[in-house]
């Protein structure tokens, strides 16, 4: 691995998301996968303040992940998915910057061109080959220089026995992806830079 291991257990006083996201350019394209409510959307909107910001979320009820909040743990049905969905569409209706994607992540990194975004937040499903696809599939639409960044690093579920999927997954993508460099971890938080 291209970056030492010790960075990953650092703990960070404060919210580590403003933390990132005042380490974003500005005024910049970017996406969030994983949207829910919107709460970090705003985040995003108040600290970044970006060009563009694509919201990536299916905002669909799936049973298979009955213990997560959109599979019953909160939403217990596909209307509830779509009024969480309606309440982001009223909530950030009135920024002309922000753009909806309904769609799967997978599906939606085909909508963009490479080199699109100067940095994209991954907060999607947590499990293993779903960060790793976001991780893969989302590379080559980062500009040179530009960032992949998310969350829950120490992520675990019970079904998991310990293990860490979001650390995992971008511990392999790093390791497989030659221009990608780890720059950043703190708080859960991680910042993977595209070599120029």
């Amino acid at each position: 691995m291209k970056s030492t291991i010790k960075k990953w257990g650092v703990r960070v006083l404060g919210d580590p998301r403003e933390k990132l996201l005042k380490k974003m350019p500005r005024n910049a394209v970017c996406a969030e996968i994983g949207v829910w409510k919107g709460d970090f959307t705003q985040q995003i909107l108040d600290i970044a303040a970006p060009r563009e910001l694509h919201l990536i979320d299916p905002w669909a009820y799936q049973t298979d992940f009955g213990d997560r909040l959109f599979g019953g743990l909160v939403a217990q049905s596909q209307q509830d998915m779509d009024a969480i969905f309606q309440g982001v569409q009223q909530r950030f209706g009135h920024r002309s910057e922000v753009h909806y994607h309904r769609e799967f992540s997978d599906k939606a990194a085909l909508l963009f061109a490479d080199l699109h975004f100067d940095w994209i937040y991954i907060d999607g499903n947590h499990y293993y080959e779903f960060v790793l696809a976001d991780l893969r599939n989302f590379f080559s639409k980062v500009k040179l220089g530009g960032y992949l960044a998310g969350d829950d690093l120490k992520w675990t579920s019970p079904e998991l026995h310990g293990d860490l999927p979001v650390l995992r997954a971008v511990r392999d993508f790093i390791n497989e992806q030659a221009s990608a460099k780890l720059v950043s971890t703190y708080g859960g938080q991680f910042i993977i830079q595209k070599d120029r």
